[in-house]
C-alpha cells in the first residue's frame, strides 16, 4: 500500500505539469523550430518552400545597417517607455495609496487606459495629436501658446509621441502592482518613524523605497522585455515612419516578411533577435538575484 502511495506521489507532479508542457510545446517550441528551418532557406512567400541557403540569411542580417538602426530605435523606445512608465506608475501609486472615498474612485478610473484596446488607443491619440484638427493643437492655439499646429508625428517628435501614447496606455498596470506592494509595508513602520521625528522624505527614503525596491526592479525587467516586443501601437500609429524613424525591430521583421516578401530572411532576423533578447534577459535576471546577506 505504501509503495502505491509513493508511486502516486512520484508521478503526480509530472501529471500536473503535463498540460503546461504540452501547451509550451505546441505554442513555443514547434513554431521556433519552424522559424529556424525557414531561416536556412530563401523563402519569399508564405507556403512556398525556398531553396536551402545555409547561413546566408544570417550573414546578410549582420551586414544590414538597417537592422542595427532598428535596434537603436528599439533601445530609445525601451529607455523612454520603461523610465517614464515606472516614474508615473510610482507617483500615481503613492498618490492613490490610502482608503479615502475619492482615492477609491480614482483607483477605479485609473485602470481605464489599461483596459482600452490598443487599436482604439492608437486611433484616439492620432486624432488628439493631429496637426490640422487635433484637439491638443486646437487647445494650445486657443491659449495663444502656439501660432501654427505642431506636427507631433514629424521627424523630430514621432518617437517621443509614440512613447507618450504607449506610457499612457500601460502605466496603470505599473500603478496597480506598486499599490499592491505598498499594501504589504506595515503601517507600524511609518508610525514608529513619525514618533521618532522622521520627515516625510525620510519615511519615503528609508521605508517606502526599500519596501518597493524588489517590485520596482522586477517591473523594470518585465517592462523592458515587454516594451521591446510591442508592435501594434507603433504599426497602427506610424507604421514605422516617418523615414523609418520609428522602425523598431518588430516593425523591421514585419516589413521583411510581408512587405519585402523575404520570409527566410525575416526568420533569420527573428532568431538573431531572440538570441540577443535571451542574453539581455539572462543579464537582467542575474542582476535581480538577491544577495546572500538578504
Amino acid at each position: 500500500m505504501k509503495t502505491k502511495v509513493k508511486k502516486k506521489q512520484l508521478w503526480l507532479p509530472y501529471v500536473l505539469i503535463a498540460p503546461l508542457m504540452i501547451w509550451l510545446l505546441v505554442t513555443v517550441f514547434i513554431p521556433v523550430v519552424n522559424v529556424f528551418i525557414e531561416s536556412l532557406r530563401n523563402t519569399t512567400y508564405v507556403g512556398i518552400k525556398g531553396d536551402f541557403v545555409g547561413l546566408d540569411n544570417y550573414l546578410s542580417v549582420f551586414r544590414d545597417e538597417n537592422y542595427w538602426t532598428a535596434w537603436l530605435k528599439s533601445i530609445q523606445w525601451l529607455i523612454g517607455c520603461t523610465a517614464l512608465q515606472t516614474v508615473l506608475g510610482f507617483g500615481a501609486a503613492l498618490l492613490l495609496n490610502g482608503h479615502g472615498r475619492l482615492r477609491r474612485i480614482a483607483k477605479t478610473w485609473s485602470i481605464i487606459p489599461w483596459i482600452i484596446p490598443t487599436i482604439v488607443v492608437s486611433i484616439m491619440w492620432q486624432w488628439i495629436f493631429n496637426s490640422s484638427y487635433g484637439i491638443l493643437n486646437d487647445l494650445l492655439q486657443k491659449m495663444n501658446l502656439i501660432q501654427e499646429g505642431i506636427n507631433f508625428f514629424g521627424e523630430s517628435r514621432a518617437m517621443w509621441t509614440l512613447i507618450v501614447v504607449n506610457v499612457w496606455h500601460w502605466f496603470p498596470f505599473t500603478t496597480i502592482i506598486l499599490m499592491s506592494g505598498l499594501s504589504t509595508i506595515p503601517e507600524t513602520l511609518y508610525e514608529s518613524a513619525e514618533v521618532d521625528g522622521a520627515s516625510r522624505w525620510q519615511r519615503f527614503r528609508y521605508i517606502t523605497m526599500p519596501g518597493l525596491s524588489k517590485i520596482t526592479f522586477a517591473l523594470v525587467v518585465i517592462g523592458t522585455l515587454w516594451c521591446f516586443n510591442i508592435f501594434d501601437t507603433i504599426f497602427i500609429t506610424t507604421e514605422g515612419g516617418p523615414l523609418n524613424l520609428t522602425t523598431t525591430v518588430p516593425i523591421y521583421i514585419y516589413r521583411e516578411a510581408f512587405k519585402n516578401y523575404q520570409i527566410g530572411r525575416s526568420s533569420a532576423v527573428s532568431i538573431v533577435t531572440a538570441v540577443l533578447l535571451l542574453v539581455l534577459a539572462s543579464i537582467l535576471a542575474k542582476l535581480s538575484k538577491p544577495s546572500e546577506d538578504e
